[in-house]
């Protein structure tokens, strides 16, 4: 058993990873359980557990029969239900099958994720729009974004610098939205010296994260502007958003579910009092108004990022008001302890 307290009765948690090392793990439950004294056992299935909360690993096929006093929590933060028909939706099913995390094969994906909603006693996602589409499959749902606490809130610094050197974090298959923006990048280029660091992983699988493992400098190879590469890592990412003077966290606005993430990657740079040029998603609107950053650092077209990032490298006491600005909502409107009250409200709710 795992314990972070003393309550009586062990929740059950099934993880992400069995080591609790996965980012989902480290910033959801697990980490809402320590900062409440909560205890919780790495379970498989239900057991004899009267509450259990759900990684998105879980076998829905299997979790959608727990018994009516079993208490399931489904936390799902990513947009799922946003995702229109694709072949890779239509597929996701039998994909899954295969790669063992359903028991049997799924006609439809969507549709099984719905009856497991709807089955569910308390449903967690990450903001008000997924939200929205999750409460005609469940009445019970409540927006709380990952908890940070693992990254260390530093005073912004003023980089003054001839190079602009540019951080940008995040798993290996969300390169594309880099790319989307890389004309603007290379134009930039063409009037700077521009570096831009990739916290990620060196080597990743392409498919369903266990097929045909990949090397990340290949996929970056042809991009025509100075990469630099660096494996993820809490300490890492610190250390190389303290050298740059900008992150960056590109948004294809042309895919649903990119476009229904949560603005989690500018809480965590702002922690880490770095200044951020993002995209216009809906998340980071709502982020960077709260800061009173909206007009200053959103992108919606590769003019956009051209300009901003152009305009904030010539200005560095603007890029420290920018930091400032966005660590002060990091701290207050999502500070750890006003995400942990709406985990505790969730708690009260059942």
């Amino acid at each position: 058993m795992i314990t972070g307290g003393q309550s009586a009765v062990p929740i059950g948690y099934l993880p992400h990873s069995s080591d609790l090392s996965r980012p989902v793990d480290r910033r959801r439950f697990p980490r809402y359980a320590e900062m409440r004294g909560l205890a919780f056992d790495l379970v498989s299935d239900w057991g004899t557990y009267r509450t259990v909360v759900l990684s998105t690993t879980a076998d829905i096929t299997q979790w959608v029969t727990a018994p009516g006093d079993c208490r399931v929590i489904v936390d799902l933060p990513d947009s799922f239900l946003d995702e229109g028909w694709s072949p890779k939706r239509a597929a996701r099913g039998l994909a899954k099958w295969v790669g063992g995390e359903v028991g049997r094969p799924i006609l439809s994906y969507r549709r099984a994720m719905q009856r497991m909603l709807e089955r569910a006693d308390a449903v967690v996602c990450s903001t008000d729009d997924q939200a929205e589409r999750i409460t005609p499959h469940n009445a019970n749902v409540h927006p709380i974004l990952d908890l940070h606490g693992e990254f260390e809130c530093l005073s912004p610094v003023a980089h003054e610098s001839r190079r602009l050197d540019l951080v940008w974090e995040g798993l290996t298959a969300t390169l594309p939205a880099v790319e989307a923006i890389l004309p603007a990048l290379r134009s930039v280029a063409r009037e700077l010296e521009v570096r831009l660091h990739l916290v990620t992983d060196l080597e990743s699988p392409r498919y369903m994260n266990k097929f045909l493992l990949r090397r990340t400098e290949n996929l970056v190879a042809d991009w025509g502007i100075e990469v630099e590469l660096h494996q993820w890592g809490i300490k890492t990412l610190t250390e190389v958003s303290r050298r740059c003077g900008i992150a960056i966290v590109p948004v294809d606005l042309t895919d649903p579910m990119a476009v229904g993430k949560p603005e989690n990657r500018m809480r965590i740079f702002w922690r880490l009092g770095v200044p951020v040029v993002a995209s216009a998603s809906p998340a980071n609107v709502r982020a960077a108004s709260l800061a009173g950053l909206d007009k200053r650092t959103l992108c919606s077209t590769n003019s956009d990022w051209e300009n901003t990032l152009k305009r904030l490298h010539a200005l560095p006491e603007e890029r420290i008001t920018v930091a400032s600005a966005g660590q002060e909502v990091a701290l207050t409107a999502y500070s750890e302890e006003s995400l942990a009250c709406r985990w505790d409200r969730l708690f009260d709710s059942l």
